[in-house]
């Protein structure tokens, strides 16, 4: 890099917060009474705006012109990237969630250490700052995970649920990828005849009998939804330009391993770098099944944290092996 010279991108990845509330049988609906254009009032505050809508027995899906919103009855999912401000949305869902008499169960907000910290505006200038946002409304503990001086996860959980039921198990996989490949990269370009809507090879075999809510972005650029049954859903999300190259893949899907669908998706991206999560419920001590490992990649940090409520979050920092490049690695670098 010259000296003086500051490189500048879009910020990739993602502000993440998921609220479950309690549910009420008298309103079985709950949130999805709310239209597309009282969801989009919401979004104002994030500065972002719907795309397009999917929807099935479970769930609406959002594709935002910043990452992503999901709708359950009782649960809402959103993320978004760039410099927008997700947490400025919270007095207005709660005012919804007042709306059909629904209290708040369990919160978490989370996001990766930003590239371009100085670019975000007010309350995402500094984790401390958005602390106190968040504890304008809620009652929460904080975590770091992950080196402090290299690619690490903020969480931010606030627990007002009983323990958890045994039949509760719920699982999120989140993989958050950085030095893309450049020829994988370069897929997310709009070429010349492709449309907005245009399905990219690949994503929707990731998970069986998904289907898929997709958008290609000028000139470049891509996100995904996907619902599929038993409330499954799954999104990614890519920002192709080299010096801020980033994607990401979340999911709830429920796997006794999900080592072939990671690699699946490394197929896809390539990346240099990754932090990967996994949020679980009714969990044991341990943890050895996250422990995988992933050919061509050298896990290099490992942390684990107890969040109570028989609730546990893994994350892992893996880095593409200098020597142990996957042979379909390898020859895309050759051709």
């Amino acid at each position: 890099m010259t000296e003086g010279v500051t490189v500048t991108g879009f910020e990739g990845p993602e502000k993440r917060l998921e609220i479950d509330f309690k549910p009420n049988p008298s309103k079985p609906r709950g949130l999805r009474m709310f239209s597309r254009e009282q969801w989009q009032e919401m979004l104002n505050f994030s500065s972002c705006t719907i795309i397009s809508q999917m929807s099935n027995e479970f769930c609406d899906a959002y594709v935002l012109s910043e990452s992503s919103l999901f709708i359950f009855p009782f649960k809402l999912i959103i993320k978004t990237c760039g410099t927008t401000t997700l947490l400025k949305i919270i007095p207005t869902l709660l005012d919804y969630a007042g709306m059909c008499q629904l209290t708040v169960d369990y919160v978490m907000y989370s996001r990766k250490n930003f590239l371009f910290p100085d670019k975000q505006v007010y309350p995402h200038i500094d984790w401390r700052v958005e602390l106190e946002y968040l504890d304008q409304h809620f009652d929460g503990q904080s975590y770091i995970l992950g080196p402090i001086t290299k690619d690490h996860w903020y969480l931010y959980v606030a627990d007002y649920s009983e323990p958890c039921d045994a039949a509760s198990k719920e699982v999120t996989l989140e993989i958050m990828m950085h030095k893309l490949d450049r020829m994988a990269a370069a897929q997310f370009y709009r070429k010349e005849g492709c449309g907005d809507r245009d399905k990219f090879p690949g994503i929707a075999d990731l998970i069986q009998d998904e289907d898929t809510d997709e958008f290609n972005f000028t000139p470049c650029g891509y996100s995904m939804n996907g619902l599929a049954d038993a409330k499954v859903y799954s999104t990614i999300h890519v920002t192709p330009e080299p010096q801020c190259s980033y994607a990401s893949f979340e999911t709830n899907l429920p796997v006794a391993s999900y080592k072939n669908l990671v690699l699946r998706v490394f197929d896809i991206f390539k990346p240099g770098t990754v932090t990967l999560t996994l949020f679980r419920e009714n969990t044991d001590s341990e943890h050895d099944a996250f422990d995988f490992e992933l050919p061509g990649y050298t896990m290099k940090y490992k942390t684990v944290s107890e969040l109570g409520g028989n609730r546990n979050v893994v994350v892992c920092n893996y880095e593409v092996g200098q020597n142990e490049l996957k042979p379909v690695y390898r020859r895309r670098l050759i051709s």
